[in-house]
């Protein structure tokens, strides 16, 4: 066999083994379980909770927006997706439970660690700053969202969310966007 013949034969075993590499470095599940490294201290996970997951949940928790598996952004709760509990996890049934408001926090400040990390470091953030986080822009389509508007700018739903962002929490407008 001539070096021109064995060499056109290792070109041709590796040009159809390199699919299968990539295929096979590509295919791995990711891990669901790994917290990311955020220095996420500022942001209060107690006001988050009892004040803020109410809000998410009602304006981004369905089934047919974030509380599915295939988003980026998953909003655990009582009428989308749930994580196993005493329930049954079945959407509709119970309560949102204490892990699965944790699940939604964890999912959000994971979502853009760097302009998370970026946000809490500032002394003084205004509510200006916590439109810097594409989990604001989408929810007011200030960014392309497929979902389109879910806080309206200045509602106090969006008003909300945005001070638990720069640490002030707002109570009031909180229990005013979940109430009916």
């Amino acid at each position: 066999m001539t070096k021109r013949l064995a060499l056109r034969r290792v070109v041709a075993l590796l040009v159809l083994a390199a699919p299968i590499v990539v295929v096979a470095s590509c295919a791995s599940k990711p891990d669901d379980s790994a917290t990311p490294n955020l220095a996420v201290g500022s942001l209060d996970e107690a006001a988050y909770a009892k004040l803020v997951q109410p809000v998410v949940e009602a304006r981004c928790g369905t089934l047919d927006c974030h509380g599915s598996l295939p988003r980026g952004l998953r909003v655990y709760g009582r009428d989308g997706l749930r994580l196993a509990n005493d329930d049954g996890g079945a959407p509709g049934a119970g309560t949102t439970t204490t892990a699965e408001a944790r699940a939604t926090y964890t999912s959000i400040v994971g979502l853009e660690p760097e302009q998370t990390n970026a946000l809490l470091a500032k002394p003084s953030r205004t509510q200006t700053d916590a439109y810097a986080l594409t989990f604001i822009r989408k929810g007011t389509a200030t960014e392309r969202h497929r979902g389109g508007v879910a806080l309206h700018k200045g509602e106090p739903a969006e008003q909300c969310i945005v001070t638990w962002l720069v640490g002030a929490t707002d109570a009031p407008l909180c229990a005013k966007a979940v109430t009916p």
